[in-house]
């Protein structure tokens, strides 16, 4: 075989491989080309005020939205680390229609606990809606409420409902691209929307959780008067086409088959050393019966907290140290920067 002829056999073979290229999950060339914006400058931001009359239930939403280079912003003060923001600013044009991302906070904190997962998912394109559940937030503990978790689903749900009729973004949310994002109790949360049903959830059971952790809100008494009956139902919302969940909780309370039955895909990060919610009968549980489950372990010494945003030289006065503080070895804004990447790639390549 002369010099020539094996010339044209690489030329063709090599057709073949770059023609498969595309066909093979391994290789995703948007995720080599694709330019991610990690330091957004400002965002489109609104409050709705809805209320959900069917449970008598206030459902405080914050959406973050795309708006163009030229609307003005102003630096937002409080607690927390965030960009500017333009406030009921008109929604970006550059596209006919959004993706949207429906988020869930954890027990005891609100609407802009993970608001820098939403600024980065915006400053990508990414419609972005956040609400309060309400009575399990640190400015509205209600007892009962922190024990009805099955509750938190139906916020979501309601949200979209609301979102998706709303004069202001239901032309512009593509309803065929629509995913969640949920960190702590919000991840269990999102494992309910997707499909999950809980299992024989009892007063006696969740007193092992709920006295040992919020003894501070809630006590025995107060939970023998719930009804439980509840949290056996569906949750799951079909419109919910992938998601994302950080430090999920409640890996006890689903059944295993239903786990199985879950068929969206499903991105989980947790800290190694999460002494909180641990990730051995939590993310692991979860990313073992979910099929199309990806798990992805922070090994060091980073802690359940670490998914909160960075709190402002105000916050640092006000919040416990253990919301905002971490050890030396860790570095908050670089996590937060790695799992924003991976969760704007993630939502990109499922929510097509």
């Amino acid at each position: 075989m002369n010099k020539k002829q094996l010339k044209w056999i690489f030329c063709i073979a090599a057709l073949f491989v770059f023609a498969a290229i595309p066909f093979t999950r391994a290789f995703n060339f948007r995720k080599i080309v694709k330019t991610i914006t990690l330091q957004p400058q400002k965002t489109g931001i609104t409050t709705f005020h809805y209320f959900d009359n069917q449970r008598n239930r206030p459902v405080v939403t914050e959406v973050w939205y795309p708006v163009d280079q030229t609307v003005p912003a102003r630096a937002t003060p409080g607690i927390w680390l965030r960009c500017d923001e333009a406030r009921d600013a008109p929604l970006s044009t550059k596209k006919e229609k959004y993706p949207l991302i429906v988020m869930s906070h954890g027990s005891g904190g609100d609407r802009f606990n993970i608001s820098w997962l939403a600024e980065v998912l915006t400053a990508n394109g990414y419609i972005v809606a956040a609400m309060d559940h309400y009575g399990n937030t640190w400015n509205n503990k209600i007892p009962e409420y922190f024990a009805q978790p099955w509750e938190r689903p139906l916020d979501v749900s309601f949200v979209l409902n609301q979102l998706l009729k709303s004069s202001h973004f239901k032309d512009k949310i593509d309803v065929k691209r629509i995913g969640f994002a949920g960190y702590s109790l919000g991840g269990a949360t999102g494992i309910w929307l997707a499909g999950a049903m809980a299992s024989d959830v009892t007063a006696e059971k969740v007193k092992k959780i709920c006295v040992k952790e919020l003894s501070d809100v809630t006590s025995p008494e107060i939970l023998d008067k719930i009804d439980y009956t509840p949290a056996h139902y569906s949750y799951h919302d079909k419109r919910i086409s992938a998601m994302v969940v950080l430090a999920p909780a409640l890996g006890w309370i689903f059944e295993e088959k239903s786990l199985e039955k879950i068929r969206i895909p499903v991105m989980i990060i947790a800290p190694e050393k999460d002494d909180v919610v641990p990730i051995e009968h939590n993310a692991k549980v979860f990313a073992k019966k979910i099929a199309r489950a990806n798990l992805q372990v922070l090994a060091g010494d980073a802690n359940h907290y670490v998914f909160l945003n960075r709190a402002t030289l105000l916050g640092k006065r006000v919040i416990e140290s253990r919301y905002c503080e971490d050890p030396s070895s860790i570095d908050r804004k670089k996590i937060h920067d790695d799992l924003a990447k991976n969760a704007v790639l993630f939502f990109d390549d499922h929510l097509r």
